[in-house]
């Protein structure tokens, strides 16, 4: 294994000079000018990119970084604040025991790596200022660097707000499925990945272009459409279902649904097994529901549809037709 880099190989010079760039950066003190001298500065010596690539991977994961150092942290500081914070920076990029300018090299490239567990949903702030959700058990590792800004989707959903890139010339915006690459074409869109064999798309704002892996033909998708697609073909077009962005509020949205294909939409937002007897799978549902207390939401079911909900644990759930009896 290749040894951490020491200061004799990235000068604690350079490395203090890439965290000042990062937080000017983030602060939002660089006009177009202040862009131009910092990819002049970038491109004058080969340590200056390697210490800004590593600066950018710190700034990626910033919510890992102890309170005071983070992102909103940095645009609401005053400017002594800020170089104090570009201080503490630089010796996180240096420091052994966070380790974060080795990895970076060892691996080549930053890759940072963000989870949800089941009911859990998160938002983050990416580095270029675009803000990436993460749905309910989901993971994705997000890789930015000189050339690109690329997100790798394992699993579960997201979704992408992009934000024009800093960097000149601008980096594509890119999302990796098992089944293909989505470029986001300065748009808000959703990227889900299921075990049906298949990954799915669907663009809120704007436009993506869609890419299978064992296809030279791209797809383009606009605002209000959505396809899903596998490594060889996209499928055909069709509108955006209601709600498709509800979750990011923690809510889940029908409108005339198939009972059946809405509990295992919120079969995924809860531990354990929830299943719908065949005779009352096409029922119909309408309404706004919250997120947060699943059971809640199978109490108002059982209350508005001949239907019971029976519990044989708190993981183990069966809606079965009411008993007409009852």
């Amino acid at each position: 294994m290749t040894p951490i880099p020491s200061s004799a190989t990235i000068s604690p010079l350079t490395i203090d000079q890439a965290a000042d760039w990062l937080v000017r950066l983030h602060a939002g003190e660089l006009d177009a000018g202040g862009r131009r001298a910092l990819d002049a500065w970038r491109a004058s010596a080969p340590e200056h990119e390697t210490a800004w690539r590593a600066a950018e991977s710190l700034a990626t994961t910033l919510g890992a970084i102890p309170a005071g150092i983070g992102i909103n942290t940095l645009a609401n500081s005053h400017r002594a604040r800020r170089r104090k914070l570009a201080k503490g920076i630089a010796l996180l990029l240096l420091a052994p025991s966070a380790g974060w300018l080795g990895w970076r090299l060892r691996h080549g490239g930053p890759t940072t790596d963000y989870r949800t567990a089941t009911g859990e949903r998160r938002a983050l702030h990416l580095a270029d200022g675009s803000r990436l959700h993460l749905n309910t058990a989901s993971s994705a590792d997000v890789r930015f660097d000189a050339g690109q800004r690329r997100i790798v989707l394992h699993g579960g959903e997201i979704l992408v707000e992009t934000a024009p890139d800093a960097a000149r010339p601008p980096r594509p915006f890119l999302v990796d499925t098992g089944h293909g690459q989505i470029r986001a074409l300065g748009t808000r869109f959703i990227v889900r990945r299921d075990g049906d064999g298949r990954s799915h798309v669907a663009v809120l704002e704007h436009a993506v272009e869609i890419r299978p892996h064992r296809s030279d033909a791209p797809r383009r998708l606009e605002a209000g459409q959505a396809a899903s697609f596998d490594e060889h073909a996209v499928g055909p077009a069709s509108p955006l279902p209601v709600g498709i962005d509800a979750w990011q509020d923690g809510n889940l949205i029908a409108d005339r649904q198939r009972l059946a294909d809405f509990l295992a939409e919120l079969a995924r937002h809860r531990p354990g097994l929830l299943r719908c007897a065949p005779e009352i799978a096409d029922l119909r549902i309408s309404g706004v529901f919250q997120l947060a207390d699943t059971d809640r939401i199978l109490a108002i079911l059982q209350d508005n549809l001949p239907i019971a909900i029976r519990r044989h644990t708190r993981y183990w759930v069966n809606v079965l037709p009411r008993d007409p009896a009852l």
